[in-house]
């Protein structure tokens, strides 16, 4: 019986978050468009970085209204979360440098699209992922625009 009990438990908790999880899907009737940016927050160009994205932030607007928010993806080790990229799939990767390039294996990126996102006397590759399009695209360009100081 409590066998029973605790089965039924299991079941009702995993029907429960089954549904909050498929609630938090994209829906594209929102007034704003989020770009994600993966990037490492320990990197000697972060600051100027932060700075950049956070004067671009929910002031600039795709062609039909929206608004652009950017939100970073960033963690305590960048090696480990690069490995995930391709589960997350930010719109936008800010890598150290081209030596980090290896961190994204399997991946279809051209180092010849990359523009520097730590000004011009370095180079940080920054890239817009192959699986960015639509509004996402539209709104992760402008962004990218702002980083590479275009």
């Amino acid at each position: 019986m409590n066998r029973q009990i605790g089965t039924s438990c299991l079941i009702v908790i995993a029907l429960i978050l089954s549904s909050m999880f498929s609630s938090c899907g994209r829906s594209s009737q929102k007034g704003y468009v989020v770009v994600r940016v993966f990037r490492d927050a320990s990197a000697d160009f972060s600051h100027e970085l932060d700075r950049t994205l956070y004067a671009f932030d929910g002031k600039h607007r795709t062609e039909s209204g929206k608004l652009i928010i950017v939100a970073t993806m960033e963690g305590s080790d960048y090696r480990k979360l690069a490995e995930k990229i391709a589960l997350v799939k930010p719109q936008l990767i800010i890598l150290d440098s081209p030596a980090d390039m290896p961190l994204l294996s399997g991946m279809d990126l051209d180092l010849r699209q990359a523009k520097s996102a730590c000004g011009r006397n370095k180079d940080c590759p920054a890239f817009i992922p192959p699986w960015v399009s639509g509004e996402e695209l539209e709104a992760t360009k402008k962004v990218f625009s702002a980083i590479a100081g275009e």
